[in-house]
């Protein structure tokens, strides 16, 4: 179920309530934010306003220390309504963590560092939108999930309907997992949090060509919208990649229910059928140009 603000307001309210004393007040609430998608004047002015920790404190990333993600603590609805709207476009989620917060900052940064098959390191984003809960809930087996999880009592991501909402691990009288495990790309869970490389190449594409057709800054939300209509776009029998790209411009642009206007609805299936591309259909149909006005 996806939560809007107000619910999710509540539902922290709800949780923090429900605590005993002492685990309440060892809580906190946290944002996390990718700095690294800021602009100069945003990082600065976040910083300046909000007190953060950096996740990535190791020597041999000290270069991009302030470019990746930050967790902000402050009360659920200051994290909403201004921190949100400073940082749209790096807003990865909300987290209540049971431990301290500078703490719990440097425990994600370690786990952020991950062994290859080789044993090389590199960094893995499980932060965002489409890895998170790839982990939650599929690999509860693994030495490093309770590290990962152990210490945060719930975890939120933005998503098109709202806030969606994935329990933690942490558990009262229960002591937070305090360990070295990291985690290890095994072929399994690669392959779990292999998201489609058309997705990310349109979106991309879209956000250098046209970034004024999408109505959010938020990455995650951005991702979920591109992910959502080539899923339709396949649905409907589309694989050319140019056809795919004019589909999901329209579906960015004018939303979901683009799809079930006559004109749209006419083009797509005269494309389907060939021997002509989707935008030379639209085009003969007279349908909306991607140029025009935005969905709200």
């Amino acid at each position: 179920m996806s939560l809007s603000d107000a619910a999710l307001t509540s539902r922290v309210s709800d949780y923090v309530q429900a605590l005993e004393d002492a685990d309440r007040d060892a809580v906190s609430v946290c944002a996390v934010i990718e700095t690294g998608l800021l602009n100069d004047g945003e990082r600065k002015a976040l910083w300046q306003r909000f007190e953060g920790q950096p996740w990535l404190q190791q020597p041999q990333f000290q270069a991009l220390k302030p470019l990746g993600p930050w967790l902000f603590d402050d009360d659920i609805e200051t994290l909403l309504s201004d921190v949100y709207v400073m940082a749209e476009r790096g807003f990865h989620g909300v987290l209540i963590t049971h431990q301290p917060v500078a703490q719990e900052a440097v425990k994600l940064g370690e786990l952020c560092v991950v062994k290859d098959a080789n044993g090389e390191e590199q960094l893995l984003r499980f932060y965002a939108p489409n890895v998170m809960p790839v982990l939650l809930h599929r690999f509860s087996d693994m030495p490093w999930y309770d590290r990962l999880f152990g210490s945060v009592g719930a975890w939120w991501l933005p998503g098109l309907d709202g806030w969606e909402e994935f329990p933690g691990g942490w558990r009262s009288h229960k002591p937070v997992v305090d360990s070295e495990e990291k985690i290890t790309l095994t072929p399994a869970l690669l392959q779990a949090i292999g998201s489609d490389p058309v997705t990310h190449r349109l979106l991309g594409e879209l956000e250098q060509s046209s970034p004024a057709l999408f109505n959010t800054s938020c990455p995650g939300l951005r991702l979920a919208m591109v992910d959502k209509a080539v899923t339709a776009a396949r649905a409907s029998g589309f694989d050319d990649i140019q056809d795919l790209s004019v589909y999901v411009a329209y579906c960015v642009a004018y939303g979901m229910q683009v799809l079930s206007e006559p004109g749209f609805s006419q083009a797509v299936e005269m494309s389907v059928q060939r021997p002509r591309s989707l935008a030379e259909n639209l085009k003969s149909v007279a349908s909306h140009s991607v140029n025009g006005e935005r969905h709200g």
